[in-house]
């Protein structure tokens, strides 16, 4: 499982990792919206966003699943992904607000495109990188419980997608996205998660040829899941520290 656990971890950090000067940023309560992050301190000139729609090949969950993987709901999930990838900004902003206002809701593909969605707007970076660390923690611990290997590389492809400004972001800014993925962490923990975990599922070759008859079959004991949570928070702030470590 070590060795396991290293692997879906490894996968999406270069994508979008950590930045800049320490601020003090308040730690939402349940439920609750994160506040604006804010700029980093002495940040360089943001850099001219992207806009494009996503890309023509992301990933999409099997269609045609049976038993089992029939149960496994993403349609509002997609649905906010549709909205949220509008590139007119006023429905674009109306469906970031709508979609922050239920996060705890938004399985991790719908909160990386809040991310994008975000990114998309120069003065709410820190709040993509935000919203990028959310998504990449919630996504790693659903990984690390499904029990289908071949759904795993999915978090890799949802952080390939990932608006580059984000990356560039942390990049110039290594304290300060340190700072963003503690305030991450501490979402997560006090964010109950509102989603079917088993999106990941779809994803996966088993949920394709699978009959779905063992719902056994979709995700390790539950009894694992405390021990998996705690190593994806540690090994995610581990990383990335050594991230703002570098000069």
């Amino acid at each position: 499982m070590r060795s396991l656990f290293r692997a879906v971890l490894a996968v999406g950090l270069a994508c979008g990792q950590t930045a800049a000067a320490p601020q003090t940023v308040p730690v939402p309560a349940a439920g609750v919206p994160p506040p604006q992050v804010g700029p980093a301190p002495h940040a360089g000139q943001p850099s001219p966003s992207v806009v494009s729609a996503p890309a023509p090949d992301a990933p999409v969950p099997y269609a045609k699943p049976q038993g089992i993987y029939a149960t496994i709901d993403v349609g509002a999930n997609e649905a906010a992904i549709r909205r949220l990838g509008q590139l007119i900004p006023h429905p674009r902003r109306e469906a970031i607000a709508a979609a922050v206002a239920v996060a705890p809701k938004l399985s991790p593909p719908a909160l990386y495109a809040l991310a994008n969605a975000v990114a998309l707007d120069d003065a709410n970076m820190p709040d993509a990188v935000f919203w990028f660390h959310v998504a990449r923690i919630r996504a790693v611990y659903d990984a690390l419980r499904c029990k289908d290997e071949t759904a795993r590389p999915v978090v890799a492809e949802f952080g390939k997608r990932l608006n580059p400004d984000v990356a560039r972001y942390q990049r110039q800014n290594r304290q300060h996205t340190l700072q963003i993925a503690e305030l991450a962490i501490k979402w997560d923990q006090q964010n109950p998660r509102q989603y079917d975990q088993r999106w990941i599922n779809l994803y996966g070759k088993v949920a394709r040829y699978s009959a779905g008859t063992d719902p056994a079959e979709l995700s390790v004991p539950e009894s694992e899941w405390p021990a998996i949570l705690q190593r994806t928070h540690d090994a995610h702030l581990k990383s990335v520290r050594e991230f703002a470590a570098q000069k």
